[in-house]
């Protein structure tokens, strides 16, 4: 029987105006929540070791001349002879401390809970050419922690003058001119204790967060690609403990220490001549916010927390103000806008931001049909951090740019190097790096790793499982046979949905001519015919196995049936695919159109060994989901 397609007319020009418009399955959902977070177990470790009792871990504190002079080859030969006190023996100067810590529990400590909302619409845009999705989410965040020093004083003995009055909780004879450095004693509620940290959990944050998804629609087994922008903003509560510009105990709220505001997140997967599967993740992301800080404690109240003061060279005779001009003009862009915005003020608390990152990750996945493996093996290669394996390429190791690695910025920007207890003034040193990010002053990198993967399916396929199953009712497990017109239902199209029939069904959604349906029709009833041939005397063949059966054979049945089914389809593809529009084609269910794919028809002709699970029958919803994508 010879076939001809019968293609659009020109008149079905107004059937694709009708079909070129967005899909009308559009989905709106939302919700409220309330998440209950756990407490950190390292807050219980800490607050474990730190009880103010004897057995409880011990400290020395010794500053200026209280410290005792280093012996470090005496302390290498022994450690008995590292020294248990203070220079002069005692902790009765306001430079040496021996009063243990203490960490406990406010009473009204909880765990942390968020109340949360959000808001989406999932459709098609674009003509029904992409699968978008908008969401809103809203989130206030209680009971944050925080922690409050209960053996802090709180009482100011004097102010930096220079430092826009900055106060300072400790009288000047307890720092050392020569250093800048605080005594340990000095500010203290109690002299018996040094530090006496009460966690709380009475802070709260708010985040704010819109979310555009957009990925093509359709299943596609040769390139697909999904991108994603997040635009966020996130504000918090936070005691002058971990920050402090004024009162240690003060609380304000500001930018998140953790909120990049802009975040493209994207991913590229591409099947190279149906041998190769590549596949890219990849994440751009604005800076995250920071402090100006000073390198020690200047206000006395025992943390290193202190905001720097920024030195304005046209109204200050500081010599830090002429080394903060200085980075101003040659450091980096990042410092620039940070400092210019705040000269002659106490730092605002995550008032700068970083520069953007890129973190990205790369796959390849090789057919296993087309490098002689079975069918239920894949082999794969994973690269993590091809960024950096680019800049390592084309730089070489001694001139990396810091491609793929997270920039973490210098916050120090002063470094204490004297007191003057007459003018009542810090000596400082300006760090010229302040704001830098060079890789290779960082601690923290993310490493080039390669790692191969072999993966094989162990075990029957779902194919023969469910064949299986079927065939040992009424034979060595209980219940009735199935007949041969059961068997032929079940399983006579070799589980490969007939494209046609479900695109016949959806005539009317697809607003299908009468020439296309004619045409359809026509492919539908020459496949199924064919297929009939074929599956007919396989059901036959299967009802009357005896009770004791090979399997195997009874297997290989269905699978050379199944591989001469999708043998009859793929010529077929193309000829569906011509009587549709593009706009047709698109209205289409994933789980349809990838029948309507010869490389996936291909890839699953003896079964779904190594598919995964064949998620390509689970469509994604329009505009929300993501892309499925399956090479074998």
């Amino acid at each position: 029987m010879a076939l001809e397609a019968v293609y659009p007319p020109d008149d079905a020009v107004d059937h694709d105006r009708r079909n070129d418009r967005d899909d009308p399955r559009a989905v709106v959902r939302g919700g409220v929540g309330v998440f209950q977070g756990v407490p950190q177990a390292t807050l219980i470790g800490g607050a474990l070791d730190n009880t103010g009792l004897p057995g409880s871990i011990q400290q020395v504190f010794c500053v200026g001349p209280a410290t005792p002079v280093p012996d470090w080859a005496a302390y290498i030969a022994s450690v008995n002879s590292i020294p248990t006190a203070c220079a002069d023996g005692t902790s009765g100067t306001p430079f040496a401390n021996t009063a243990p810590s203490v960490t406990l529990f406010d009473r009204s400590y909880a765990a942390p809970r968020s109340v949360r909302s959000n808001l989406q619409w999932n459709g098609a845009v674009l003509n029904n050419r992409f699968n978008t999705s908008f969401e809103g989410v809203l989130s206030v965040n209680q009971r944050q922690p925080s922690f409050v020093d209960l053996n802090f004083n709180g009482v100011r003995q004097f102010v930096l003058p220079g430092e826009a009055n900055r106060p300072v909780y400790v009288s000047p004879a307890s720092i050392v001119a020569s250093t800048g450095s605080i005594g340990g004693t000095d500010g203290r509620v109690s002299p018996l204790f040094s530090h006496v940290t009460a966690l709380r959990s009475d802070l709260t944050s708010q985040s704010r967060q819109f979310t555009v998804r957009l990925s093509p629609v359709g299943f596609n087994t040769h390139f697909a690609w999904s991108l994603a922008y997040v635009l966020s903003d996130v504000r918090q509560q936070a005691r002058g403990f971990t920050s402090a510009s004024g009162d240690p105990r003060d609380v304000e709220q500001s930018r998140s220490t953790f909120d990049s505001r802009h975040q493209i997140t994207y991913s590229f997967v591409y099947n190279a001549f149906d041998w190769v599967r590549m596949t890219w993740f990849g994440n751009l992301r604005s800076g995250t916010p920071f402090t100006p800080q000073v390198a020690g404690d200047i206000n006395g109240d025992g943390y290193s927390n202190d905001r720097a003061f920024i030195f304005d060279a046209a109204r200050s005779t500081d010599p830090a103000a002429a080394a903060i001009h200085s980075l101003i003009t040659n450091g980096s862009s990042e410092a620039r806008r940070c400092l210019v915005s705040q000269l002659g003020q106490i730092a605002r608390r995550n008032s700068c931001e970083g520069p953007w990152t890129s973190t990205a990750s790369l796959s390849f996945a090789f057919n296993p049909l087309k490098v002689r493996l079975p069918q239920r093996a894949q082999l794969s290669f994973a690269v993590s951090n091809p960024l950096g394996a680019a800049d390592l390429l084309l730089h070489g190791e001694n001139n990396l740019r810091g491609w793929g690695q997270l920039a973490i910025p210098d916050q120090t920007l002063l470094y204490v190097r004297g007191f003057d207890p007459v003018a009542l003034s810090y000596k400082y040193d300006v760090n010229q790096r302040f704001g830098a990010t060079n890789a290779a002053f960082s601690a923290i990198r993310a490493p080039v790793t390669l790692t191969a993967m072999l993966r094989v399916d162990i075990g029957p396929s779902r194919e023969r499982q469910l064949l299986t199953q079927q065939l040992d009712r009424g034979r060595t497990q209980p219940g009735q046979k199935a007949s041969e017109t059961i068997l032929k239902i079940t399983h006579g199209s070799g589980d490969i949905p007939n494209p046609m029939t479900s695109i016949l069904q959806q005539a009317d959604t697809l607003h299908l001519s009468g020439r296309q349906a004619d045409s359809l029709a026509t492919l539908n009833r020459w496949y199924s015919i064919k297929r009939d041939s074929i599956w007919n005397p396989v059901s036959t063949y299967l009802a009357a196995l005896p009770d004791h059966y090979d399997q195997g054979e009874a297997y290989a049945h269905y699978r050379r049936a199944r591989e001469a089914s999708v043998d009859l389809l793929l010529p077929l593809v193309p000829k569906v695919r011509g009587v549709l529009t593009a706009a047709q084609l698109r209205l289409l269910p994933d789980y349809i159109r990838a029948y309507l794919d010869t490389q996936y028809l291909a890839s699953i002709r003896s079964g779904t060994m190594g598919v995964g699970g064949n998620a390509s029958l689970f469509p994604s919803p329009p505009g929300g989901g993501q892309q499925t994508f399956i090479m074998r």
